[in-house]
């Protein structure tokens, strides 16, 4: 009877043997094929002498989760202040046959808040009533008058140049004879049209 338990003893240690070995896949524990690991008869992974914690696989004791890796919080935007080109458009209208400038101030702030002024260029327009040479004259007059008051305000009259088109390039086309309703109409055409080009500062 001792000998056939030793017998049988002896095929199961051999079949272990066969079956159950080290695998690279599970280096330091005891597996099949390297899939699945032999468990203990308490549950645990049957480990072989070479065994060291760094083997350690999850779902068996000594194993421990890797810890995801932070990625560094990115850089905080510091803001840098960038020139760029600016270009601005103004218009300066006037009452019916009057050369009187109302307030440019909107303009002068404008222009004073560029980190750079290139050019002003000032084009004078008339409406249709009366002869052409008298609306040129009329709209040279009033680009003159916008022109001064750039300066009072501040702009460097060299960065100012001037021009005027009479009723020749009207804004608005208005029908019906001289009366108080074609003038009022025709308001859009009484005007010093500005351009203003330069730079200013940006934060980027």
């Amino acid at each position: 009877m001792k000998k056939l338990a030793l017998a049988t003893g002896l095929v199961m240690a051999m079949g272990l043997a066969t079956g159950a070995q080290a695998h690279p896949e599970n280096e330091g524990y005891w597996d099949v094929q390297g899939k699945t690991i032999w468990k203990t008869g308490t549950g645990g992974c049957w480990r072989h002498g070479f065994w060291k914690p760094e083997n350690a696989v999850e779902g068996c004791e000594g194993y421990v989760a890797p810890v995801a890796a932070v990625e560094p919080a990115p850089a905080p935007h510091v803001p840098k202040p960038v020139m760029v080109d600016a270009e601005e458009k103004h218009i300066v209208y006037f009452d019916f046959d009057s050369t009187d400038v109302e307030s440019v101030s909107d303009i002068t702030s404008y222009i004073a808040s560029l980190k750079q002024l290139d050019a002003v260029r000032l084009v004078g327009h008339a409406d249709r009533i009366g002869t052409n040479a008298y609306n040129d004259a009329l709209s040279e007059r009033r680009v003159l008058r916008v022109s001064d008051a750039l300066v009072a305000g501040g702009v460097d009259a060299n960065k100012i140049s001037t021009g005027y088109m009479g009723e020749t390039a009207p804004a608005k086309s208005c029908t019906g004879q001289r009366s108080a309703d074609l003038i009022d109409c025709l308001r859009a055409n009484r005007r010093v049209e500005i351009a203003i080009t330069g730079k200013k500062v940006i934060m980027q």
